[in-house]
């Protein structure tokens, strides 16, 4: 069938060229036209997507730039994907007999017996000529890839011998200069020596030293006690409360018994009667006590005989007067109107 064929058949012959370019004769690079020898092949079962992305990878004749190109290839690319790989020759003395394009066909199959899980992807190679750092801007501007993958050597070095070798590093460049996200890709036996070294390392601190001996929150046996200890009906309670839900949905709202309320309100009055005149004997008595311990001396009963008498008097002064007010408005009323008696 179909796929057998597919998985049996080479590597090689599973890819289909398409159309190729040859800018290198011109000299001339345009704004969609670089100075590059491309080559075009697709895989068999390679179709268009929605989701179909293009990756930029850097490849040339050292080990790191085929570390990076077969990372992308097993961890990073799908089915439908694009890649579009940059070789650039910075010199044109070997490009003066066209043997440019013989190296660009051999590296070309390099790149597809790379595809060890069958991807069915676009493979392009740009076979450019120019400066390294110029091309690559150029190419991005024109293939706008979603992402750009850079190998490196692995060189962490510090100091002035750092500074003078990460000067000329074109993955270091890509991560400042770059306009689309950039991978840099380190080569896996550097990776594996880096850690072996700092396992190794007696000065190197474990995360339970840099604690200086103290426990850690999540060590601790009371951790769970800092959390309150809610009951599931409590709990959702809360949860009750905060989402807005009706009573019905909240377990400590228990439904009301109307025979328990007649209940009670009959016993109420009864209950309440009792209190008042229990109350009322309480004033009582505190009245009884309140006056049975009143002490007045003598002075002040005679002061309050005065005060009674002159009372009195002011009293009886006041209802005099009114009396006489009102026999003389009487007179004054029995009077004719006509004028003065005869």
């Amino acid at each position: 069938m179909a796929t057998e064929t597919l998985t049996q058949s080479p590597r090689s012959q599973r890819f289909e060229s398409h159309v190729a370019f040859d800018n290198v004769p011109l000299g001339d690079a345009t704004a969609y036209n670089p100075i590059s020898f491309t080559l075009n092949f697709r895989h068999e079962g390679f179709q268009y997507r929605r989701r179909h992305r293009t990756f930029m990878v850097g490849v040339d004749d050292n080990a790191y730039s085929d570390h990076a190109l077969q990372w992308l290839l097993d961890e990073l690319v799908d089915d439908g994907d694009e890649i579009v790989c940059v070789r650039v020759i910075e010199t044109q003395a070997r490009l003066a007999d066209k043997t440019y394009q013989e190296d660009a066909k051999i590296l070309m199959e390099s790149i597809q017996s790379k595809n060890a899980q069958n991807r069915a992807i676009s493979l392009i190679l740009e076979y450019a000529v120019g400066k390294l750092h110029n091309t690559f801007q150029h190419l991005i501007k024109i293939y706008q890839p979603s992402m750009l993958i850079v190998g490196t050597k692995g060189r962490s070095m510090d100091g002035m011998q750092g500074l003078l070798v990460n000067r000329s590093s074109f993955s270091k460049y890509c991560l400042q200069y770059s306009p689309v996200p950039v991978v840099v890709v380190r080569p896996t036996e550097k990776r594996e020596k880096k850690k072996a070294k700092r396992a190794g390392d007696p000065s190197r601190q474990s995360y339970i030293q840099l604690l200086g001996g103290q426990k850690h929150e999540a060590d601790m046996d009371n951790m769970y006690e800092l959390e309150p200890n809610l009951t599931p009906d409590e709990e959702a309670h809360h949860v009750a409360v905060a989402v807005g839900l009706p009573a019905a949905y909240d377990p400590l709202i228990k439904p009301l018994d109307i025979s328990k309320i007649v209940r009670r309100s009959s016993r109420q009055p009864l209950q309440t009667s009792a209190k008042a005149k229990e109350q009322k004997r309480d004033q009582n008595s505190d009245s009884e006590e309140e006056e049975e311990f009143e002490v007045a001396s003598g002075v002040e009963l005679i002061k309050k005989e005065k005060l009674q008498k002159m009372e009195s008097n002011e009293g009886a002064a006041l209802r005099k007067e009114t009396s006489r007010s009102s026999t003389g408005g009487q007179d004054s009323d029995e009077d004719p109107p006509g004028g003065a008696k005869t």
